[in-house]
């Protein structure tokens, strides 16, 4: 990496670790580029994310079932494509909301303001983010809400409280379960608000965890592109 990281104290946390693309490191590990498929701005037909990160990935991969596999929606995000999504998202909201610092604190729940501020980078420009579900033979498991689905009963743990359950239900907090319990045992942090996200060595798992950050900013570059 070019960029030079600065220092908290006298530690540097930017470890340099490159992007790794998660289209062919297991069979038990599947992408399917969300945004591309929607055609966001600037995103790209595979899913990166940080080395170190794709181990703990492989990790829980490896733990789950044996007909269970994981789906990778998103990982890093560039700058391009994380701007338009917070354009699009904002507008979706702008008619709810009586003053723009209402409209934005709203809007903090659900997309992170785009920037290239190495201090301040949104969290998947790090490549420390993840938007993930689990399939098996059958399909993708059955999650309650579709991805970037921007409503209460997409909060990580909305069927963990919900009384009386129906039998769909009970399947749906199990596999929300799984997946969550899941990640968790490997050190990714959770979202409450959306039960895909899971974070790991950025600033928002740092703040969890009260770790200081691996993972800034990092742009992705590929082979062969000038």
């Amino acid at each position: 990496m070019d960029s030079e990281y600065p220092k908290v104290g006298n530690v540097i946390t930017e470890n340099e670790e490159p992007l790794v693309s998660l289209s062919t490191v297991s069979e038990k590990i599947k992408v399917f580029p969300y945004y591309f498929k929607h055609q966001i701005p600037g995103a790209i037909n595979d899913c990166y994310l940080r080395e170190g990160v794709v181990s703990k990935l492989l990790q829980v991969a490896n733990q789950l079932p044996n007909d269970h596999y994981l789906v990778i929606l998103d990982g890093w995000r560039s700058f391009a494509t994380q701007r338009a999504l917070y354009e699009t998202i904002k507008s979706q909201f702008e008619t709810k909301f009586d003053t723009e610092e209402e409209l934005l604190q709203h809007l903090s729940q659900f997309v992170a303001t785009p920037s290239k501020n190495p201090l301040k980078p949104s969290p998947h420009y790090t490549g420390g983010a993840v938007d993930l579900t689990i399939g098996n033979s059958h399909g993708w498991l059955n999650m309650g809400t579709d991805f970037d689905e921007f409503t209460e009963k997409a909060h990580t743990l909305y069927f963990e409280h919900k009384e009386q359950l129906t039998a769909q239900e009970v399947q749906i907090r199990d596999n929300r379960r799984l997946l969550r319990t899941s990640m968790e045992s490997v050190g990714f942090r959770t979202n409450p608000e959306e039960w895909w996200h899971f974070d790991y060595g950025n600033a928002r798992w740092a703040e969890d965890s009260r770790n200081r950050p691996i993972y800034f900013g990092i742009e992705l570059h590929i082979k062969g592109e000038n």
